[in-house]
């Protein structure tokens, strides 16, 4: 297959495209793409909207699209190239060959979100299918595609992968995932028994932001590397503790040994409510967020070279129970305690369930796949 490069050029954010749903609207040289009328280099005249008609336009060629578009915004301008082997981890059809990460590397039995052949994504269209990783051994292959290339639409959570990794609390939470799906995530629990695999890199990176649950086992000293490794190099990570008022806590100081931030084992439970410090995960638009549930979690602890990006945003009285903060090129937030999860208290506490949006849209923005612009 010859190279294929798209791009849809010329956006003027003083002037912007009239609305379309076809490409017939807009006129010659133009074409409809995410409702507005574009400027089109080397598109084929049929292309429908939504969708790119890839063998119509075989070598064509375009100037890239602009690489300092603002984050957040629909993609009224993006480019797509075939090229010779597929990127693994995104999603995506690189080679253009109707298979996703072909190739890649998976943990059999995980699930990843993906775009079926040749579509082209915007960060504000909910329309990635899944496909589930094949295979018996250590590492299995992608499966197809299933369920993605449509029109979409933008759901709460914006179809975001969550990973919750150990088992439920242990008070009723077992709605917690399906809570979390009904909100627009794509959701897997995952390391939820003591006999767990080791902890992969390649099963990490099939999630946008992974949350720490009850740990049901230990981790080792090269596990906890791979997940600071991960969280450095772009991963969002939540965790949570106080489970059992913290008596196998050791679980999760043992996964967060390389990371930085972490738990304060000695010092013992304590209960709450936790008040809220202002910072984007508990704002709610007029303020902070009022206090939330807080019952036999522990104190959070933050290395002193880090404590002026990792910042508390929980206290009780003067105990700090919840940091968060950049942590390399990802980010992460650890809370002392799981009550938030728990179905009894974000079913009727309003300010919990916009606590974990704001947990989960700060950890893991939601940015346009590719360059886009206004």
């Amino acid at each position: 297959m010859g190279l294929l490069f798209l791009a849809l050029t010329a956006c003027d954010p003083a002037a912007p495209p009239p609305g379309c749903e076809s490409d017939g609207e807009c006129g010659a040289g133009r074409a409809c793409v995410d409702g507005r009328c574009v400027d089109v280099v080397g598109m084929d005249a049929g292309r429908d909207a939504g969708g790119v008609d890839a063998g119509a336009m075989d070598g064509a060629t375009a100037d890239a699209a602009p690489s300092d578009a603002a984050p957040g915004v629909d993609a009224a301008c993006f480019s797509v190239e075939c090229v010779a082997t597929e990127a693994c981890f995104d999603g995506i059809d690189n080679d253009c060959d109707d298979a996703v990460d072909e190739e890649c590397g998976c943990a059999p039995g995980s699930t990843a979100r993906c775009l079926p052949g040749r579509t082209a994504p915007t960060g504000a269209l909910c329309s990635w299918g899944e496909m589930t990783c094949e295979g018996s051994g250590e590492f299995g292959t992608w499966g197809p595609c299933v369920g993605g290339g449509g029109v979409g639409g933008m759901s709460l959570y914006g179809c975001r992968r969550i990973g919750i990794m150990g088992a439920p609390g242990a008070n009723p939470s077992a709605n917690f995932q399906t809570w979390l799906e009904m909100q627009g995530a794509i959701v897997r629990r995952f390391h939820d028994t003591a006999s767990a695999p080791t902890l992969q890199r390649a099963e990490l990176e099939t999630f946008d932001l992974v949350i720490v649950d009850w740990l049901q086992r230990v981790y080792s000293a090269e596990e906890a590397s791979t997940l600071a490794t991960w969280v450095n190099e772009g991963g969002a990570l939540m965790v949570m503790t106080g489970h059992d008022s913290g008596a196998t806590a050791d679980r999760h100081v043992s996964l967060l040994v390389s990371l930085g931030p972490t738990y304060d084992l000695a010092a013992g439970p304590l209960n709450g409510p936790a008040t809220l410090l202002a910072h984007p995960t508990t704002a709610d638009g007029a303020g902070t967020l009022p206090p939330v549930t807080f019952n036999g979690g522990l104190r959070t602890l933050v290395p002193d070279a880090l404590t002026t990006t990792i910042v508390p945003m929980a206290v009780i009285g003067t105990e700090v129970v919840g940091v968060a903060g950049p942590l390399g090129m990802g980010h992460v937030l650890l809370f002392g305690d799981e009550w938030i999860e728990f179905d009894s208290e974000w079913s009727t506490m309003p300010p919990i369930p916009q606590l974990w949006l704001n947990v989960v849209t700060w950890l893991s923005p939601d940015v346009p796949v590719l360059p886009a612009c206004d």
